[in-house]
Formats: C-alpha cells, structure tokens, sequence
C-alpha cells in the first residue's frame, strides 16, 4: 500500500497522464515492490544457508537412492544463488565432491529457474496456484533433465577439471559470524542482479504502458507463441527477477500464461554465458545435450499450461 501510494505521488507531481503516468507508475511500484522483497528475503535464506555449506551437503547427498538425491539436489536449487551463471560454482564443487552426476546435473538445471525469491515474488503476477505449478513444474524439468542425462552416460563428457580439496575441516561459526556472511552475501547478490531488476522492470513499463493489447494477443499467442518464447528466452542472460516484470506486462495484455512462463524459465535456465563457462568443465556434447533437454521440458511445460488453463 505504502509502494502504491508513493508510485501514485510520483506520477502526479510529474503531471503525468495516459500511457506515461501507467509506464511510470508500474516502474517506480513493481521496483520498491522487488528489491524490498529481495532484500528480505535473501538475507533471510543466506542466514540459513550457512547452516549447509558444499561439504555437508555432499556427506548428506552420499549415499541416498537416487529419486531422492533427485529432488534434494531440487530443492537446494531453489535456495540457491540467483541466475545461471552465479550457480556454476557451487555446479563445480558439487562435482568435485563426487556427488553423482544425475544429481548435479538436476540442480544446475533447477537453480536459475526457481528460487525463493522469484516464488515471493510471482504470486502478485500469476496468483499462488499458478506459483506452485511452476514451481512443481522447473522441478519435474530439472529431475527428469538430470535423470535422462544420466541414463544416456553422458557424464563422459565432463572434462578433466581441479576442483580443490573438498574435505577441508570448517568451524562451526557463531551467529554474529553467520548474520555477517549472510549480509555480506545478500549484499554481492543484490548489486548484481539489481540492474536486472531495474531494466526489467523498465521493460515491462513500457509494455505495460505503450504497447497495444491486440500485438499480444495477434502474434504471440497459439502453439508457435510458445516456441518462439523458448527460442528468443535462451540466448537472453539475466536473472528471473529482472524478467518477471516484463512477463507480468505481457500477460496483463493477452499473453498465454504458458507462453509466458516458458519464456520465463528459459531466460533462467539457459544462456549463451552460461554455456560459455561451462565450457570449461564440460564438451560440447554435453552442453547441446543439457540445453536441449531442459528447452524441450520448458517446451512441454508452457503448452501444456496453455492447454489447460
């Protein structure tokens, strides 16, 4: 109410109106909106984090059946770093701490496209029902993707890599010691993904302003809307909450919630950066085969969605 009512007080005392004052009016609310909840949020999970650093999560990993493992490493996802590209670390030192590959390869997939942030987030875009689907549904991709890798021994084509030691003894720290790393992380992590956010935002702005409704609905619906998301999403590279703002634009002009999801998660989940240091732990095979997998889950997910919804 306070974001609504400041957003409102910008707009007039700028004597805006039409289409200026809604762009305006969306970009200043949908931004105090984001990073006030980003700010408490990633603090808020950086703290628990430090409960579960690289090596007790390899210790806990080790061993389990593998539909478990599956959906731990999921779920670990979500509560992990902010795009693909900041992901790729804790990639690598699940890897060298030998956790199977399946596993790994089902967190990297899972990690950019769903975190808690972007949950808190999308229910003011989608609602709560359509939240827990995606939500339900980047899982099912990231299991099956880990899981049809793994079947397909394709772990053959990790490269020879030194990953360090991953059995180095760390103290437990303190609290003031875990508040501080949680602040000093949600810190880094928010001044990187903020100017996402703010273009994001911009973007959606002015969709949400000036562009038509009958251009959504015209050319980007149907069955083709959907590829076309997945197929301009992938070489895109920003973090899910910078695109979240435009997505909420497009569906509040007609765009299929399905599209708009598949456009959402393969933005995330994939892109050329990504791809380009995964180069260096992985061959090309690999790579093609990773980015296929999880383009044809996305594929499924938002035709499906539109089907249904």
């Amino acid at each position: 109410m306070v974001f609504e009512q400041f957003a409102t007080w910008v707009v007039e005392a700028l004597g805006l109106t039409g289409a200026p004052r809604a762009a305006v009016h969306f970009w200043v609310y949908d931004t105090l909106k984001i990073v006030t909840l980003l700010v408490a949020v990633i603090f808020g999970v950086g703290y628990l984090r430090t409960y579960f650093p690289p090596e007790k999560i390899r210790d806990y990993l080790s061993g389990k059946r593998a539909i478990t493992g599956y959906l731990l490493a999921a779920l670990l996802g979500i509560v992990s770093p902010f795009c693909s590209c900041s992901t790729i670390p804790i990639f690598l030192g699940m890897v060298g701490a030998g956790i199977p590959f399946g596993v790994t390869m089902t967190f990297l997939a899972v990690s950019p496209m769903i975190n808690e942030a972007a949950l808190v987030v999308l229910p003011g875009v989608v609602g709560i029902e359509l939240t827990a689907l995606y939500a339900v549904s980047g899982i099912a991709i990231g299991m099956t993707s880990g899981f049809v890798l793994n079947k397909a021994g394709l772990d053959r084509y990790i490269k020879e890599f030194d990953f360090g030691d991953s059995d180095v003894d760390i103290d437990e720290p303190t609290h003031r010691e875990r508040a501080r790393q949680a602040y000093v992380e949600a810190k880094d992590i928010i001044k990187e993904i903020i100017p996402y956010v703010v273009i994001g935002v911009g973007l959606g702005a002015v969709i949400h302003g000036f562009v038509p409704q009958t251009i959504v609905t015209e050319y980007l619906s149907g069955p083709l809307g959907v590829f076309g998301a997945v197929a301009v999403g992938v070489p895109i590279y920003t973090n899910i909450l910078g695109v979240i703002p435009v997505v909420e634009s497009l569906i509040g002009k007609g765009l299929p919630v399905g599209t708009g999801l598949a456009f959402m998660m393969s933005v995330a989940a994939l892109s050329l950066p990504q791809f380009m240091i995964l180069k260096k732990v992985m061959k090309k095979e690999l790579i093609a085969a990773f980015a296929a997998t999880v383009a044809t889950g996305i594929l499924i997910i938002g035709l499906l969605f539109n089907l249904l919804l």
